[in-house]
């Protein structure tokens, strides 16, 4: 138990927090307290201008609803990704895509503000969940984990929430713009993580000879 809880220390550590302030949300505060706790950690405008990094790490473990399906999301994703990529890669790769989706979505809206595109009151939307975190890890997990299996159910989970994930991506929605950039962000990054591992594996071992080019014979 103490090797399995070593190894997959991240997604535990992950599952463990949002399970906690689910419990919370549902059945110690009271609805206008869990309303506070949303505008609180949502990553908008608003937020994001006075409070980023706190804004950042609290939106990924707050959650408006569909708790349990997120939880599962959670499981299929980043136990596989911490699998292939050990756990400091795999928060590298979840925690860069989860900034990244959220500047860019946000980036998008404040240039279409300042272009009088949107009202004013884009920049306290509730903007909370796991959601770049999950897309980040089902993609990453399904595009370089380990194991036929593990790679099939993680791309299900993606093509089974996908539908809703990019609901609004056409109209430029934030979560909408903000799962598209996060699912590339989860692809680019663990391509870039396992650059050294292809390098390794095509540099030749000390003491194998060094195949060198030369001319052909009867040249």
């Amino acid at each position: 138990m103490g090797a399995f809880a070593r190894r997959y220390a991240m997604p535990l550590t992950f599952l463990g927090l949002f399970a906690a302030v689910w419990t919370v949300q549902a059945l110690v505060l009271p609805p206008h307290a869990r309303h506070t706790m949303i505008a609180w950690a949502s990553t908008n405008l608003a937020n994001l201008a006075v409070n980023p990094v706190g804004t950042m790490i609290a939106s990924a473990f707050v959650a408006e609803g569909a708790q349990g399906v997120l939880m599962v999301a959670a499981a299929i994703g980043l136990f596989p990704l911490t699998r292939r990529f050990g756990n400091l890669r795999a928060v590298v790769l979840v925690a860069a895509s989860h900034v990244l989706g959220t500047l860019v979505s946000q980036g998008i809206a404040l240039v279409r503000l300042e272009a009088g595109l949107l009202s004013e009151s884009i920049r306290t939307i509730p903007d909370v969940g796991p959601s770049y975190v999950l897309c980040a890890a089902l993609v990453a997990a399904f595009l370089y984990g380990r194991g036929r299996a593990r790679r099939l159910l993680a791309f299900a989970g993606w093509a089974a929430l996908t539908p809703a994930l990019l609901d609004g991506l056409l109209g430029l929605e934030v979560a909408a713009v903000g799962h598209v950039v996060a699912m590339l962000a989860g692809a680019l990054i663990g391509w870039l993580l396992l650059l050294p591992e292809r390098r390794r594996a095509v540099m030749p071992a000390p003491g194998d000879p060094v195949r060198r080019a030369g001319p052909t014979a009867g040249a």
